[in-house]
């Protein structure tokens, strides 16, 4: 049996091979970028509802989401945080008229459901919905109140389970949507400290688990898709002193 031979000079190729495969690489980089990679999704014609706005990785994928062309409706809790993210944003480039901000408690589903009706009277129907919106206690066992838990499993999950169902039957309707949910490794393993913020993260990678899971059984998994993310720990204030 014969190996495949390898040329001794390999070595010596012309050095615009090695030129060549810098500009192609350059050029994927670029068109990656800029949303036109032609074996990904085109994104420039679709209505993203992201909660979280105002901060941290919300803030920043408003800003991706805003180069790739996306019409923005941009929700949080914290208006101010909000304002400063939309200046932000026009500051970078991204069209004040792909811009809209809605204050939304989504601990609350009648804020979700006004919120969503404003960024249906904005732009149309959502067809990607970015659950990114948390919050952490960062307290242990004994010193967790009704409170901390009810918050945290409010806005961590069943926020989510509130704003699939508020855009699903659109998406259902359109035959077109992406949902994004932002977990967390939290949601894949235990940590000290964070009880009722890890019980969270898991029930949302679970929710998301069971929804693709269904939408493969009803079809609509054709046309719409699903997406899960579980970060580490991210300097954006939220995780700040963590180890």
């Amino acid at each position: 049996m014969k190996l495949l031979a390898v040329p001794s000079n390999w070595m010596k190729q012309p050095k615009f091979l090695i030129v060549l495969v810098i500009l192609v690489r350059a050029l994927y980089v670029i068109m990656n970028e800029r949303g036109l990679n032609p074996f990904k999704k085109n994104l420039s014609k679709d209505h993203v509802f992201l909660t979280g706005a105002g901060m941290g990785i919300g803030k920043l994928m408003a800003l991706r989401l805003g180069k790739l062309g996306c019409s923005l409706s941009l929700a949080d809790i914290n208006m101010k945080a909000l304002e400063e993210t939309a200046y932000w944003l026009v500051e970078e480039g991204i069209p004040i008229e792909n811009i809209c901000i809605i204050k939304c408690d989504v601990s609350r589903v009648a804020s979700i459901h006004k919120a969503a009706d404003k960024a249906r009277e904005r732009f149309g129907h959502v067809t990607v919905l970015i659950n990114n919106a948390g919050v952490i206690s960062g307290q242990p066992l004994e010193s967790l109140t009704q409170n901390h838990i009810l918050r945290t499993m409010n806005v961590n999950c069943l926020a989510h389970l509130h704003t699939v169902r508020e855009f699903y039957p659109d998406m259902k309707a359109n035959r077109r949507g992406h949902i994004v949910t932002i977990a967390s490794v939290a949601g894949l393993m235990g940590c000290p400290g964070m009880l009722d913020y890890c019980a969270s993260k898991f029930a949302s990678i679970g929710m998301e688990e069971s929804l693709r899971f269904e939408l493969n059984k009803s079809g609509d998994s054709r046309f719409i898709k699903t997406t899960c993310i579980a970060p580490y720990l991210i300097n954006t204030g939220m995780f700040e002193g963590g180890k």
